[in-house]
């Protein structure tokens, strides 16, 4: 452990010859961005972690509020073509609750998940390759949802577990000593 941590302070320390101004960290559990507050030059300005209302990672984007840190969402459709998914895991763009948010909003349940993500206030970054797909993606400005609908939304995890589903667990790096996502296994 110490040692990545060493590392990982050496290189932000180091301000790449003065030239960097903020750095992001990706995947990093509160443990172990605590660890790069506590040594680095450079605070983080940013934490980009996968995030839906399967995993909506409540904790740690307050964490990253309180310590000035934008919240980077990935995989807010929660990865519907996804080999890693649960055989009886219902994907978010079919699920119930989703499609009754989406049906009151004349949204898509894709843009719905999107929508969400803004309105906890982070960045978001969905994936797609089909044309009509990303144009639809980008047309979530023209609504908002309301707090019964983040409610809902928030709350969504307890249908697949006490703390959520993770899609991009990265699994191959289990064993190692600084796996962010140990606790979950």
């Amino acid at each position: 452990g110490s040692v990545r941590k060493n590392q990982i302070s050496s290189g932000i320390n180091a301000e790449y010859g003065g030239k960097c101004k903020n750095i992001g960290l990706s995947n990093f559990n509160i443990a172990q961005i605590e660890e790069v507050l506590k040594t680095a030059k450079i605070k983080p300005a940013n934490l980009q972690v996968e995030s839906h209302p399967h995993l909506p990672n409540l904790e740690l984007l307050e964490f990253c509020k309180k310590n000035n840190m934008s919240f980077v969402a990935y995989s807010p459709l929660a990865n519907p073509g996804s080999v890693f998914r649960k055989e009886d895991q219902v994907d978010l763009l079919h699920d119930v609750d989703v499609l009754k948010i989406a049906e009151k909003h004349g949204k898509s349940a894709g843009q719905v998940l999107i929508r969400y993500q803004i309105d906890k206030g982070n960045c978001v970054i969905p994936k797609s390759v089909t044309p009509a797909r990303i144009e639809q993606n980008l047309d979530v400005f023209g609504f908002s949802l309301d707090a019964s609908d983040m409610d809902t939304l928030n709350n969504m995890y307890k249908k697949v577990g006490p703390k959520g589903y993770r899609t991009c667990g990265v699994l191959h790096w289990k064993h190692s000593p600084n796996y962010p996502f140990a606790s979950e296994l």
